[in-house]
Parts: structure tokens; sequence; C-alpha cells
């Protein structure tokens, strides 16, 4: 057993010899995971598999010059919707776009975590936090479900968490007294950078990563450095965000004001409270992983000045709790994972001088500490890693319950496949899901034109990407009653409709009548009003505009 301690201790404290085929591993493994991502492409999907359609129309409706918040109702900003424009770019309009765009948003991802570890964490926990927000940002399934469930389901909460990943590293990792004063002005400058993207992806991680740094800055005492690098790296990239906006500032306050409200609807105080009682063992494991390395420093001051490591575990539980809350994600606390390894890094350095390590029970402490990160960190990276090997697998050998395939020749490569979990959930996936689009496109080929801009009052509008139309100035990002739109916040008839010309309303929606019934009874009379009757099939029924 003493064997073993030492073995995996020698790999944590890195020698200056092995430090270079360290940083080459790390450098090829960085790449087989973004190349396998962009590889694999479209996933076969068992779990919302009209989420596909989320990415998809929404990166459409970017690539053809329409923006969100202005041109269409959006809770969420422009970043996720320009990284799939990206990638309709590069794929040429094929489904592989939504891969080929997370493939570099993860390859960023990882190349800025590594960077801004350096000066802050030693070489295997620098690499380490790396490849974890790497493969946190582009596993391909939903947070909190098994990685066999394949499925781009709310993949702009990976991003979002990412983000927050670089934010972490640099509020609660402090710079080595040997790093250069300019590393802390650019570690100020990412951190701003980063909170900024995540407003331009969704409110609920700009706030986090707020909390953060408010949390960092009662921690550490401000410095000027840092504090100016900030204020520079979130003004640079909210100029571009706002620019990209037209400087429609208040539009974007609407649209975030009014998707704050509607998802209010859904919350309580009660469900911080369930989530986080659900989430115990993870936040026991990370706090007594904070007091064993507080507990490494020599004399009393220096492991009372350490105590912070309890308090910054409260911290980012919390912030993760107030994102499982937020988000329609059963579980999983990402941060958590990668503060262990921030935690870790303690152990990074050979410690001959700690009374510990003089001991005879010195290895196995560093040992049992080493253990304690890996119990929170590995899992969510070991799921993650798995998924890319299994998206692979089911890709070249489909399950019998994928079958089903679409009609049009642009989707043909998507697959959407049956699933025995998903209960009430069937209409938005599989077979059910891939006959509802298939009927949609054929029934437009027989009663409407390529000039015609298409609304489809369902939680997603596929129609325009799947048949290369323009899309419809108007509408919703995506349609979820008392989540994305409620009877008080919500666009008015004219800002919905905008400037379509042809309105599916369908007889079997994707989502569950909760999510749906609320939303149809506000705009269907409006309908009846502005458009016509004029074709109906099994799944739709088509109006045209009068």
């Amino acid at each position: 057993m003493t064997r073993l301690f030492k073995r995996i201790l020698d790999f944590w404290w890195t020698t200056e010899s092995t430090r270079s085929r360290l940083t080459i591993s790390f450098f090829v493994v960085l790449v087989s995971i973004c190349a396998c991502c962009a590889l694999v492409g479209a996933v076969p999907t068992f779990l919302a598999g009209h989420d596909n359609f989320f990415f998809l129309e929404n990166g459409w409706r970017v690539l053809n010059g329409l923006r969100p918040h202005l041109d269409f109702w959006s809770p969420w900003g422009p970043l996720t919707f320009l990284v799939v424009a990206l990638g309709l770019k590069l794929s040429h309009g094929s489904p592989d776009a939504i891969a080929y765009g997370t493939a570099i948003f993860s390859l960023v991802i990882g190349l800025w975590t590594y960077g801004i570890g350096g000066g802050r964490l030693a070489p295997v926990p620098r690499a380490l936090l790396a490849l974890y927000a790497t493969a946190l940002s582009c596993a391909p399934y939903a947070l909190g479900y098994a990685p066999t469930t394949l499925s781009p389901a709310m993949l702009y909460n990976r991003y979002g968490y990412a983000l927050l990943v670089v934010i972490l590293l640099e509020c609660f990792q402090r710079l080595d007294n040997t790093a250069a004063s300019a590393r802390e002005w650019l570690g100020g400058v990412s951190t701003g950078a980063a909170v900024a993207l995540a407003l331009f992806l969704k409110a609920s991680y700009f706030l986090a990563g707020m909390g953060l740094i408010a949390a960092s800055l009662v921690v550490w005492f401000p410095s000027v450095r840092r504090l100016v690098g900030i204020v520079i790296g979130f003004a640079a990239v909210t100029f571009l965000g706002l620019a990209y906006l037209r400087f429609d500032f208040e539009a974007m306050l609407r649209a975030l004001r009014m998707a704050a409200g509607a998802r209010a609807q859904t919350l309580s105080l009660t469900t911080p409270i369930f989530r986080a009682f659900g989430q115990l063992l993870p936040f026991l494991c990370i706090v007594a992983l904070a007091l064993a390395a507080s507990f490494l420093k020599t004399r009393r001051p220096e492991w009372l000045g350490q105590l912070y490591l309890p308090i910054a575990a409260i911290i980012v539980f919390i912030g993760d709790i107030a994102l499982l809350c937020t988000n329609m994600q059963i579980s999983g606390l990402p941060l958590l994972g990668a503060l262990a390894l921030l935690i870790a890094d303690r152990l990074a350095h050979r410690p001959s001088d700690l009374p510990v390590a003089r001991s005879q029970f010195g290895l196995p402490y560093y040992a049992s500490v080493l253990l304690l990160a890996g119990l929170s960190f590995a899992p969510q990276f070991a799921f993650d890693l798995l998924a890319l090997p299994i998206s692979a697998v089911r890709k070249i050998h489909p399950p019998s319950g994928c079958g089903a395939r679409f009609s049009e020749p642009r989707v043909a490569g998507l697959i959407l496949c049956d699933h025995a979990d998903e209960g009430d959930m069937k209409w938005s996936n599989g077979s059910a899901y891939t006959a509802y689009v298939n009927d949609g496109v054929d029934l437009l080929h027989r009663y409407g034109n390529p000039t015609d801009k298409v609304l489809t009052m369902d939680m997603q509008n596929p129609f325009p990407y799947v048949l290369g139309w323009l899309p419809a100035r108007g509408g919703l990002a995506s349609t979820s009653f008392n989540y994305t739109v409620s009877a008080r916040f919500r666009p008015t008839f004219d800002e919905y409709f905008g400037d379509a010309t042809i309105v599916m309303i369908p007889k079997h929606p994707a989502q569950t009548p909760e999510y749906f019934d609320g939303f149809y009874e506000i705009y269907a009379p409006a309908v009846e009003d502005r458009f016509r009757l004029a074709a109906e099939s099994d799944w739709f029924r088509l109006y045209k505009r009068k």
C-alpha cells in the first residue's frame, strides 16, 4: 500500500525532468478531446431531440442576420447562437455544426484555463483543470444524466460552467511569489472577459461569476492591478457584445428582466433547500478536503490563514446550488470538482518541510487528501470523457431504437432515438419527433414556397433551418410556458408574429401540456385574427397570413 501511495504522489509531485513530457501529453489530450467532439459530429440523440433544433434554429437565425433580444425573443444572449452559427458556416449547414462550434469553444476554454493556471497551479493540477474544463464544455450528454444518454440538451449550461471554471481559478488561486506582476493584471482581464461572456450567454452564469469575484475581493486584499484588469476585460467584451446588439442596451435589459420574471413563476424558496440537502455528500466531501489541506502548513498562523478554503467551498457550493435551481438540470455540481483540484494543488510541491512529511504517516496522509480530491473531481471528469467514445461507437453503430430518419437531405445525418425513460417527453424525441418534422416539411413543400417565412407555435421552430428558408423576424428562441415566457412576461402579438407569412400549429406539441397550454391560450386567438387556415395534416394546422 505504501508503494501505491508513493507512486500516486510521485506523479503528483512533478519534477523538472517530467514537465516537458507532461506539457506535450496535455496538448495531445486536449486536441484529441476536441477532435473527437468535431469528428463524431451530431450524436444519436436519446433525450430531448428537439434541443438539436434549438441550437440549429437559432444558429440559423444568427447566420441570417437576426439578433436575439432585437429580432426575436430570447432569454439567452447571443454567445451560444454565435458559436453554432460559426459551426453552420464551417459545416455548410450540416447538423454537425453543433459539434464543430462546441469543439472550437472547448479548445479555447482548454487553452484559456491552462494559460491562467501558469503561476497559479503546479503542472499536474494545471493540466488536469484545463482538461476538466474542456471535457465539461464538450461532453455530448445533458448534465446530470448518465453519459450513455447522448443529447445536446442544455449545452449552453456546459459553456457557462466552463467559463465559471476560468473565473474560479483566477479568483481563488493566488499567484506564486515568483510570478510577474503583469500576470496579476492579465488574470483580472481574463476574469472580466469571462464574466462578460457569461452575461452574453445566460444571465444566471453572469450572476454566479459576479458572486465569485465579490467573494474573492473579500478573501484577498483587493489588488489595484487586478481590479483594473477586471474592469478592462469586462468593458472590452461588453463593448463588443453591445456593438453586435447595435448598442440596444434597453432591449437586452428588457429581455433579461422578462426572462427572469417568467422563470420565477416555477421557483420557490424551498427549491434551493431541497436541492442543497440532495447534494450534501459531495459538499461534505469538499469541506473535509478543504480542512485537511488547511492543516498542511507548519505553523498555526499559516494554517489558520488557510481556513479560507472551507469558506471557498461553501461559496462555491452555494453557486452550484443556485445554478442547479435555475437550470433545467437534475443534478451535478461541476464547480465543486474544479475547486477540489485547486485545493489539491496545495500538495503539488514536495512538502519535505511539513510536520506530517517527516512522520510515518506522511505518505498515507497526502494520499488520503488526494483521494478526497479525486472523489470530488474524478466522477464528473470521467463521465465527460467517457461520453466521447460512447458517442463515437453509437454514431457508427446506432442502437435498434434509432431507425427513424428525416426525409429532408439537409438533416439526413441527424438521428433521434426512442428511449425507454422518455415518459411524457416522447413527442420531443425519437420516431415521434422525426415524424413530426417530416410531416411539417411535406406540408410546407405542398402549401408554401421558399419565400415564405415560417413560425411554429411550439418549443422549437425547426422548419426554416431544415428547409434552408430565410427565418422569420419574431418568435422565441424557445417556448416553454412559465420558464421562458409567461402570461405577464411575454412579447406582444406584433413582436411574436413579426413578419411571418406562415404559422404552424402542432396537433401534438413537443413539450408536455404544462409547458404549452398557457402559451397557446394567449397567442392562438391572435392567429385566427391575422392568419387563415390553409391546410392541415396528421401533425399540423398550417395558417397563412391574410
